[in-house]
């Protein structure tokens, strides 16, 4: 008869043994990757077998694949009881899917992994092991090196750096959100979530204990990436004006400044003018550089501030994260 408890929310984590039994949902969002769902799947399941105390569902969430993907994964469901499937009715893209994935299963701790197999399941021992044993609600996988293009992965670190130094609390630095929640975080989510949320920056403005666990990032094993330019920059967009106020301050400062710093140089070019009434001449060279630079910072200030403005309307919306075709095997939500 499996071991009757209270939910892990009620209690601090002092109380739990690592040799108790838990409920351990691995969440997996997915979009074509019908390449790397039978190695990941494969890999996975060795990793599980070290908690043989412990019961684990293993969660594929599909973005409305349109290669053998699903089909793949109902194998998969067909022969191991622990395999569920959410299928979303379209593709309401990474951000979205990826926050339903993570947030729909009801278990003691969530852990959220790639398909793409670049970042390692082997890694989820780690996890497992660092939540039973430590106080922390979160533990992140972070990457301290990548086998991915230099270029970006510099780019990624030189983008989080910047992240962390606008953001108005602790940013978790180099992750793609791969990691273990603990129930009680996936429960405060679900009631502060919006339509388009930024969950690792979620996590961190909350206040939840976290701490992190290094990895070297692989390359990708099978399929191709979905992520365009395009949403990276969304993406990296959406961390910043969910998780600071900084640039708005900057625009407010910057406005301050160069105000302050027109009617200086006005002031100067009026005395000069009224010095030297017959030999001093404004030229269009001057008045055109200032226009333009003018310009060009209150186009750069309204680009901010229309990214701020847009996040607000999204968040008004309230949307629903994502709309489900079918759910099968999914830890239901409870509390």
């Amino acid at each position: 008869m499996p071991l009757e408890r209270q939910p892990k929310d009620t209690l601090p984590a002092a109380c739990f043994s690592s040799t108790l039994s838990h409920h351990i949902a691995i969440c997996i969002p997915c979009y074509n990757e019908s390449s790397n769902i039978e190695a990941l799947y494969v890999r996975l399941s060795k990793v599980l077998e070290q908690f043989s105390d412990d019961v684990f569902s293993i969660v594929f969430a599909d973005n409305c694949s349109t290669d053998p993907t699903v089909d793949l994964i109902e194998g998969l469901a067909a022969r191991d009881s622990r395999v569920g499937l959410i299928l979303n009715v379209s593709n309401f893209g990474f951000v979205r899917s990826s926050a339903n994935a993570l947030l729909v299963p009801d278990a003691d701790a969530n852990v959220f992994l790639m398909s793409d197999l670049q970042d390692p399941p082997e890694l989820v021992a780690d996890l497992i092991t660092a939540w039973k044993q430590g106080d922390n609600q979160v533990i992140f996988a972070v990457r301290r090196s990548s086998h991915e293009s230099p270029i970006l992965f510099l780019c990624k670190k030189i983008y989080y750096a910047t992240l962390s130094w606008l953001s108005d609390y602790p940013m978790v630095r180099d992750t793609t959100g791969f990691g273990i929640y603990d129930r009680s975080v996936i429960l405060a989510l679900r009631q502060s979530i919006d339509s388009y949320p930024f969950i690792k920056g979620l996590v961190c403005a909350i206040g939840f204990k976290w701490s992190t666990i290094p990895y070297v990032s692989a390359d990708r094993k099978g399929g191709s990436s979905s992520a365009s330019l395009s949403f990276l920059v969304d993406f990296g967009v959406l961390g910043i004006v969910t998780s600071s106020r900084k640039p708005m301050r900057l625009i407010t400062t910057a406005g301050l400044s160069l105000g302050a710093l027109s009617i200086l140089l006005s002031f100067v070019v009026m005395v000069s003018k009224l010095i030297y009434w017959n030999s001093f001449q404004f030229g269009v060279a001057m008045l055109s550089i200032s226009a333009l630079f003018f310009a060009g910072a209150m186009m750069f200030a309204l680009g901010i501030l229309g990214e701020y403005i847009g996040f607000i309307n999204q968040r008004t919306l309230r949307l629903p994260l994502v709309v489900e075709r079918s759910r099968h095997n999914v830890p239901s939500r409870q509390g």
